[in-house]
């Protein structure tokens, strides 16, 4: 994108125009970005020079076309990343890994069959280990919301197989 010739100073709404990013977009990248800190007129708006609105713009394309986090384009405009081929700076966009699961602890089920689907209820032992005094009413309405699942899902059984 051409900036108009013989304009030094941009406001901020004409730079949200060429942009074509939100104003408080372009007030956060001013926090991210140090060389993006826009002076101010007599009357206290925002005046962005030539080279900074350059800078935006560059890094508009770095976060939403490349797809770069802000890191990634502090990074580029920096110097870093990695050179392809052809010479041109390349960055992978951040990609966020899977959660862990849980690790889960299994109740003994005397009722329970080989054939039955485990259910995954954390032992009344293992919880009242690390909880702390205050957070033992709420085990315990968890443990009776367990309970009152189990007893559903137990009818829920009870009523198909005498159907079935």
């Amino acid at each position: 994108m051409e900036l108009p010739e013989g304009q030094d100073q941009f406001k901020l709404n004409e730079v949200c125009k060429l942009a074509n990013v939100q104003p408080y977009m372009l007030r956060f990248w001013g926090t991210e970005f140090p060389q993006l800190e826009a002076s101010r007129s007599g009357t206290g708006q925002r005046l962005y020079s030539r080279e900074q609105v350059e800078l935006i713009l560059q890094i508009r394309h770095l976060l939403f076309e490349e797809g770069l986090t802000i890191a990634g384009a502090r990074k580029r405009l920096a110097g870093g990343g990695e050179r392809s081929g052809d010479g041109a700076r390349k960055t992978t966009p951040r990609r966020r890994k899977p959660p862990e699961p849980s690790p889960v602890i299994e109740e003994d089920d005397e009722e329970q069959t080989q054939d039955e689907p485990t259910t995954t209820a954390v032992s009344e032992a293992a919880i009242d280990k690390t909880a702390p005094d205050r957070v033992q009413p709420l085990l315990a309405t968890v443990r009776s919301v367990r309970d009152e699942v189990a007893r559903i899902i137990a009818e829920l059984r009870e009523e198909h197989d005498v159907g079935t």
